[in-house]
C-alpha cells in the first residue's frame, strides 16, 4: 500500500480506488486485445492519431486562475471513436491521460487511477455514441470509419458522448476526493469541475469538423489541419500565459495583502499571553461555517480576514488589563470593550474590498441585545459577526486564563447550548455543533490544535502532517513579540505584587515565585545581609537543594554569592560549583547560576541567586530582566525591613532591647488564650528595682541605664526560653510564667532577689552601685481575669514585699554593728 501511495487514504477511498484500477485494467487489455484486429490502414490511423495525442498531451494549456489543464487531444480520442472504435480510443485515452497525470503528481496511485478512470468513462461514452447512432440515425456500422454521415445524424450522438465523457469524469474525479477528504461531493464538483465542461462540448464540435471534412477529403485532412489547429494553438497558448502573468501578478499582490494580514493578526494574538494560535482557529471555523451557510465569496472572504483581525483593536488595550488574572474591574472592563470601536476605526482605513468593519465592531453583540458596543439584537447584528462571535466564544473558552481553567470540548458545546438564544443567534449554534467534527479534523490536520490537546483525540486518528508540524513551529518574531509582551507584563505583576505585603517573609516568597516567572530555573535563593554580623543568611529558599541550603550563610567574599556582596555587582558567567564549596547537595549540582546584588540608596541589603541544572548559560536578556527584577525587589525589601525595624521598634524597648508595655498586652492576649484551651496555669510576676532613684541621684541617669540593661539581662537568664519578660515603665519589669505552681514562682523569685542583692556594678573611680529587688505575682483565673486586673494584684503584693524589705533593713540599721560605706 506504501509504494502506491494509498496508504493515508480511508478504507472506503482504498476500496473504491482499487475497483477503478481493476476495472481499468480489465478495460485497457481489452481494448489492447481488439486493437491487433485492425487492418494496415487503421494500423496507420492509429498511429497518426497516437502520436497527435502525445504531441497534444505534452503541451497542455494552463487555465488561468486555477490549477487545471486542457489539451486538445479529447477532440481526436472522440475522432478516434468514429473512426477506428472505441478499444482504439480507449488506448488514446489512457495514453492521454497518463502522460498528463505524470507531469502533474509524482504518486504512483494518481498514475495508475486517473489513466484507469479515463479507460472506463471512454468505453461507456463510446458505446453511448454508438447506441445513440443506431438509435437515432440508423446507422450499424461499426466503426463508422470514413462512410458519409450526415451532420444532422452525427451531432447528437457526438454531443451525447462528449456529455457521457464529461460526466463520468466528473463522477470518477469527484467520488475519488469527496470519499478521501469527507467533503460535500457536489461542492466538490461544483468548484473544481463543473468549468471544465466547456472543454468538451469544444472537443465535440472539434470532432464533428474533422469528421465530416475526412469523410469528404478523407484521413489526409486530419494532418493538413493539424497546423492550423497548431497555429490556433500556439496563440491561445500566448494569450494564457500572459493572463497567467497578470493572475500571477494579482496572486502575489493578493498573497502580499494576505500575509500582512496574518501578520498583524499572529502580531496581535502574540501580544494576548494567554492565547495560543487562537486566531488561525477561529479562521478554519468561519471558514468552514461560510461553505455550511453558502455565504457568497465576498462574505467568505470577509470572514477568513475578520477572524484574523477581530481583535486588532486590543492593541489599545493595556496589557496589564489584557492578562490581568483576576475578573476585571468595571473601568478595567469598560477600557477593554473599546477595541471594538478602535478596531473598526483601524479596519475602516485599510479599505479591504469586502465587508471586514462589520464584523470587527459588532463581534461582541449579543442575540438579546445586551452586547456592546451598539447594544445591536437578534438578525439586525451582520451574520458575519454572528459566526465569529460564536466560534470565538467556543476557541477562547477551551483555552487556560489566568483567572480560569480552559474547558474540556464538551464542556465548550454546553456552554453554547446554555447561551444560545441569549448570546448567539442559536441557528448559527446548531449549525456549527453539526459541522463541528469536520471544523476539528481540519484544525489537527493543519497542526492548530489546543495546547495539550493531541493531533490524535478522535476517532479519525488524523495524522499531523509534515506541513502542519512546520505550520505549529513558533516564528521567530512572534516569540519576541510575546516575549516583550511577557517582560512587561512580568514586571508590572512583580511591582504590583511586591507592593502588596510589607511583611519580610511574604515579601521574600513574592520575590522568590515572581522570579521562577521570567527565568528558567532549578533553585532560587534570597540572601539578607546582616550588618551587625557580617554574614549574609539564606533566608528564602525554593526548589533543588532547598533544605539543605536553608541555614546557609555566607560572609563577604565567600564563594559566588559572597563576592557579589563584597563587590555590589552581578555575577553569572561563573562555575556555579563555587558558590558551593566543600557542600555537598543531594539533588545534583548545577550548570549555570546568576547572582544579583539587592542595594537600596547604598545599603547592602543581600543579594538574589538562582541556579539551573540544565541551562548551559544564562542569557543576556535574561540576566538584564534579574538585574531588573532585583532592582524591584531590593525596593520592596527594604520598605519590608524598615517596616520590620518600625514595628521592632514599637513593640521593643530601645534601652534594654526587651519587649515594651504595648508588646505585653499583646502577649498576654496569646498566653491567656493558651492557659483557657490547655486549663494550665498562669502567673503574672512584677519585679521594682530598690533603691534605683538612689544610683541615679549619686552615679547619674547613664549609670542607672547601664543597671537597668544588666537587671533586664540578669533576669532573662532565670527565666525560661519560653518566658516572657517585658519593660513595663521606670524601674519595673512584668514577666508571664506559665506552667509554674505558686511554690515554684515564690521559689523563682527568691533566686532573683539573691541574683540581684548579689550584683554589684563598677563605676568609675572605684565606686559601686547596688540596687535590690521587689517581686510580687498574681495567678490568672485566681487573681483576675485581665492582665489589668492581675497588673493590680501583682503590684500590691510587690508593694508588700517592698515593705517587708524595708523594715528589715531597718531593723538591722538600728542594731549596734560596725557599717561599711556601702550604697544599697
Amino acid at each position: 500500500m506504501k509504494r502506491v501511495g494509498i496508504a493515508d487514504f480511508n478504507r472506503p477511498t482504498k476500496a473504491y480506488w482499487t475497483a477503478i484500477v481493476l476495472g481499468g485494467a480489465v478495460v485497457f487489455a481489452w481494448a489492447i486485445w481488439n486493437c491487433f484486429s485492425f487492418n494496415r490502414d487503421q494500423v496507420t490511423q492509429f498511429l497518426a492519431l497516437f502520436v497527435i495525442v502525445c504531441i497534444a498531451s505534452s503541451n497542455p494549456l494552463r487555465i488561468p486562475g486555477t490549477k487545471a489543464v486542457v489539451t486538445a487531444s479529447d477532440a481526436f480520442i472522440f475522432l478516434s471513436v468514429l473512426t477506428l472504435g472505441v478499444p482504439a480510443a480507449v488506448v488514446l485515452g489512457v495514453v492521454d491521460n497518463f502522460i498528463n497525470v505524470s507531469k502533474a503528481s509524482k504518486r504512483i496511485s494518481s498514475r495508475l487511477s486517473a489513466p484507469a478512470m479515463m479507460a472506463l468513462s471512454v468505453m461507456v461514452s463510446g458505446h453511448v455514441f454508438y447506441w445513440t447512432m443506431l438509435g437515432h440515425a440508423g446507422v450499424t456500422h461499426y466503426p463508422l470509419g470514413e462512410i458519409p454521415v450526415g451532420l444532422s445524424q452525427l451531432a447528437a450522438p457526438v454531443v451525447l458522448m462528449a456529455v457521457t465523457q464529461y460526466l463520468l469524469n466528473g463522477l470518477f474525479l469527484t467520488l475519488m476526493y469527496g470519499l478521501r477528504e469527507r467533503c460535500s461531493l457536489l461542492k466538490f464538483w461544483r468548484e473544481h469541475y463543473l468549468w471544465t465542461s466547456w472543454t468538451f462540448f469544444a472537443a465535440a464540435v472539434a470532432t464533428l469538423i474533422f469528421y465530416l471534412a475526412m469523410a469528404t477529403f478523407g484521413f489526409i485532412y486530419v494532418f493538413l489541419a493539424v497546423p492550423i489547429l497548431a497555429a490556433t494553438y500556439a496563440t491561445y497558448k500566448v494569450y494564457f500565459e500572459r493572463v497567467n502573468q497578470k493572475t500571477r501578478e494579482a496572486a502575489e499582490a493578493s498573497r502580499l495583502h494576505l500575509a500582512t494580514v496574518e501578520a498583524l493578526a499572529t502580531a496581535i494574538d502574540a501580544k494576548d499571553q494567554t492565547t495560543h494560535l487562537h486566531v488561525r482557529r477561529v479562521q478554519v471555523y468561519a471558514a468552514g461555517m461560510a461553505g455550511v451557510l453558502d455565504l457568497s465569496l465576498a462574505d467568505t472572504k470577509a470572514l477568513e480576514a475578520g477572524a484574523l483581525l477581530h481583535d486588532v483593536g486590543k492593541l489599545a488595550v493595556p496589557d496589564h488589563i489584557l492578562n490581568k488574572p483576576e475578573k476585571l474591574t468595571p473601568a478595567e472592563f469598560a477600557k477593554m470593550k473599546t477595541h471594538t470601536s478602535v478596531g473598526a476605526d483601524i479596519m475602516e482605513r485599510v479599505g479591504f474590498p469586502y465587508p471586514v468593519v462589520p464584523i470587527v465592531r459588532y463581534h461582541h453583540e449579543r442575540w438579546d441585545g445586551a452586547g456592546y458596543p451598539e447594544g445591536l439584537t437578534g438578525e439586525d447584528i451582520p451574520l458575519t459577526a454572528r459566526i465569529i462571535a460564536v466560534v470565538d466564544t467556543f476557541d477562547s473558552s477551551r483555552e487556560d486564563r489566568p483567572h480560569r481553567r480552559g474547558l474540556s470540548l464538551d464542556e465548550a458545546i454546553t456552554l453554547l447550548l446554555r447561551r444560545s438564544g441569549r448570546h448567539y443567534d442559536p441557528n448559527v449554534v446548531d449549525l456549527f455543533l453539526k459541522h463541528l467534527p469536520e471544523f476539528e479534523r481540519e484544525i489537527r490536520t493543519r497542526g492548530l490544535n489546543q495546547p495539550g490537546v493531541s493531533a490524535n483525540d478522535s476517532s479519525d486518528n488524523l495524522e499531523i502532517t509534515a506541513d502542519a508540524l512546520a505550520n505549529r513551529e513558533p516564528l521567530p518574531y512572534l516569540e519576541q513579540i510575546k516575549d516583550a509582551h511577557r517582560e512587561v507584563y512580568a514586571l508590572y505583576e512583580i511591582a504590583r505584587t511586591f507592593g502588596s505585603s510589607l511583611n519580610v517573609g511574604d515579601t521574600l516568597a513574592i520575590i522568590v515565585d515572581r522570579v521562577r516567572h521570567v527565568v528558567p530555573l532549578d533553585t532560587c535563593a534570597v540572601y539578607l545581609y546582616d550588618d551587625v554580623r557580617g554574614v549574609a543568611h539564606a533566608s528564602h529558599i525554593a526548589g533543588r537543594n532547598a533544605e539543605v541550603l536553608r541555614d546557609r550563610q555566607i560572609t563577604r567574599g565567600q564563594g559566588v554569592t559572597g563576592f557579589v556582596l563584597a563587590n555590589r555587582h552581578p555575577l553569572h558567567q561563573v562555575d556555579p560549583a563555587l558558590d558551593f564549596a566543600h557542600q555537598f547537595l543531594p539533588d545534583g549540582g548545577y550548570s549555570a547560576m546568576v547572582s544579583i546584588p539587592l542595594v537600596k540608596d547604598e545599603r547592602l541589603i543581600g543579594a538574589l541567586s538562582v541556579y539551573s541544572m540544565d541551562l548551559p548559560r544564562y542569557s543576556e536578556d535574561q540576566i538584564r530582566l534579574l538585574e531588573t527584577v532585583g532592582n524591584l525587589a531590593s525596593d520592596a525589601l527594604a520598605n519590608a525591613l524598615q517596616h520590620a525595624e518600625a514595628e521592632s521598634n514599637a513593640l521593643t524597648d530601645p534601652l534594654t532591647g526587651i519587649p515594651n508595655a504595648r508588646s505585653m498586652y499583646l502577649r498576654f492576649d496569646q498566653e491567656a488564650a493558651r492557659a483557657r484551651r490547655a486549663n494550665r496555669q498562669l502567673q503574672v510576676v512584677m519585679f521594682d528595682l530598690d533603691h534605683f532613684k538612689k544610683v541615679n541621684d549619686e552615679f547619674g541617669h547613664s549609670v542607672g541605664d547601664q543597671m537597668l540593661r544588666e537587671v533586664a539581662k540578669m533576669l532573662q537568664t532565670e527565666l525560661r526560653e519560653y518566658d516572657f519578660l517585658a519593660r513595663y515603665g521606670g524601674d519595673e519589669f512584668v514577666a508571664f510564667v506559665p506552667d509554674l505552681s505558686v511554690d515554684q514562682v515564690l521559689e523563682l523569685c527568691d533566686r532573683i532577689e539573691a541574683l540581684i542583692n548579689g550584683f554589684t556594678l563598677e563605676v568609675s573611680g572605684g565606686r559601686q552601685a547596688r540596687v535590690g529587688i521587689s517581686p510580687g505575682t498574681a495567678s490568672y483565673t485566681s487573681d483576675g481575669d485581665t492582665l489589668d486586673e492581675l497588673l493590680i494584684a501583682a503590684d500590691r503584693a510587690m508593694y508588700r514585699a517592698k515593705t517587708n524589705h524595708r523594715e528589715k533593713r531597718e531593723v538591722r540599721e538600728s542594731a549596734p554593728q560596725d557599717m561599711l560605706t556601702t550604697v544599697n
